[in-house]
């Protein structure tokens, strides 16, 4: 793999077809992360979902493999593409659309603090 390449690259190898995901559901915290489920529609959502779900074991042993507070900067990547996983879960498997029904969005709950690294 060239340099450029390399740099470019914010996955693991092997994980390259998750790369089109990142830009949108690899958010900073579970509030960016919630944000982008509820703005985005079902169609993105379920491609997100689908991609995710027929690797997330492979996601899961690799992030295993690494101290969650001293993950490489890929892995750290997969690491919130998965957790975005659990927010595409809610509106495919519950709601089966974006937000939570008769819900108005966005509410009035704002996370001020959740748990480190991810949170």
């Amino acid at each position: 793999m060239t340099a450029t390449a390399e740099m470019a690259r914010q996955l693991p190898e092997g994980f390259e077809e998750l790369e089109p995901f990142v830009a949108y559901w690899a958010g900073e915290s579970t509030a960016d992360r919630m944000a982008a489920r509820c703005e985005a529609d079902m169609d993105d959502i379920q491609a997100f979902y689908d991609a995710m779900i027929a690797r997330g074991e492979d996601a899961m042993r690799l992030i295993g493999e690494h101290p969650l507070h001293d993950l490489p900067a890929d892995v750290a990547t997969l690491t919130r593409l998965l957790l975005a996983l659990a927010q595409a879960s809610i509106a495919v498997e519950l709601h089966g659309q974006p937000r939570a029904p008769d819900v108005p969005y966005p509410n009035s709950m704002r996370m001020v603090r959740s748990t480190a690294p991810f949170g």
